[in-house]
C-alpha cells in the first residue's frame, strides 16, 4: 500500500468511507516508512511537545540554482509514522 504521489494518496482517502478505515490506512502507510538511521535519533532532531518520540531531519539541496526542501523522519508510534509518510509524499 505505497502511495507515491499526492493524487494517489487523495484518491485512496476518498475511497475510504469510515474514520476507522482511514486510521488503518494511515497506520499501513507508516509501516512503509523507511527507518531513520540511529545517528539521527538524537535529541537535536527530536520534535518537542509530541506525545510520541519523533525525530525530524530536514535538508535543503540545490540543483540548477533552485533550492529544494526534503526531510527524513521517524517515530516510535505507527500512526505518527503514517502521518510522517503523508508529509513525505506531499513535500519530498
Amino acid at each position: 500500500m505505497n502511495s507515491s504521489t499526492f493524487d494517489n494518496l487523495l484518491e485512496d482517502f476518498n475511497i475510504l468511507e469510515s474514520w476507522e478505515d482511514k486510521y488503518r490506512y494511515i497506520i499501513d502507510l507508516g509501516k512503509d516508512l523507511e527507518m531513520l538511521p540511529e545517528e539521527f535519533k538524537i535529541e537535536k532532531y527530536r520534535v518537542l511537545g509530541c506525545a510520541s518520540q519523533v525525530w525530524f531531519y530536514p535538508t535543503i539541496s540545490e540543483q540548477n540554482d533552485q533550492k529544494f526542501f526534503s526531510f527524513k523522519a521517524d517515530s516510535d508510534a505507527l500512526i505518527v509514522r503514517g502521518l510522517i509518510q503523508i508529509l513525505s509524499i506531499i513535500y519530498n
